[in-house]
């Protein structure tokens, strides 16, 4: 019985190091995703605050929409521009891509990160990863 119980504790005193070395790995990944999460939430309330600081006497700015001519083809939308789709890059983050793209006409949201389509299942699609940076881009093929 005494080697038994001298076996559990070796094998204790074995195994208890390496449980200690996979929660340092799984903090350090844990804390790199909160300091990613930090940044966006700064990112997006300074532009709150931008927002915010405008003067109220500010003249509202109207938006017209572009209206085609009768037998004028209409304007490509802003991510149908394959010169758009070339300064995608991996590690970009949500606003770069908004900012070159335009809103996703949909997106979903999974375990590993967000997937935003151009214009939806049948377009382009950019793959964002957990902490909200370009995973991965598949660019919508040519007419």
């Amino acid at each position: 019985m005494p080697s038994r119980l001298a076996l559990i504790a070796s094998l204790a005193l074995m195994v208890a190091p390496g449980l200690a070395l996979a929660d340092k790995a799984s903090e350090a990944a844990l804390d790199a995703r909160v300091k990613a999460l930090e940044q966006r939430v700064a990112e997006l309330e300074a532009k709150l605050n931008a927002v915010a600081s405008r003067p109220a006497t500010a003249p509202a700015v109207s938006v017209v929409p572009h209206v085609a001519q009768p037998g004028a083809p209409a304007p490509p939308p802003i991510w149908g521009d394959p010169a758009k789709w070339a300064q995608i890059k991996q590690g970009m983050s949500w606003s770069e891509v908004r900012r070159l793209l335009g809103a996703p006409g949909r997106t979903t949201t999974g375990v590993f990160g967000e997937v935003w389509y151009y214009p939806d299942e049948s377009g382009g699609r950019v793959v964002f990863d957990r902490d909200s940076r370009v995973a991965e881009i598949d660019k919508p093929q040519a007419h």
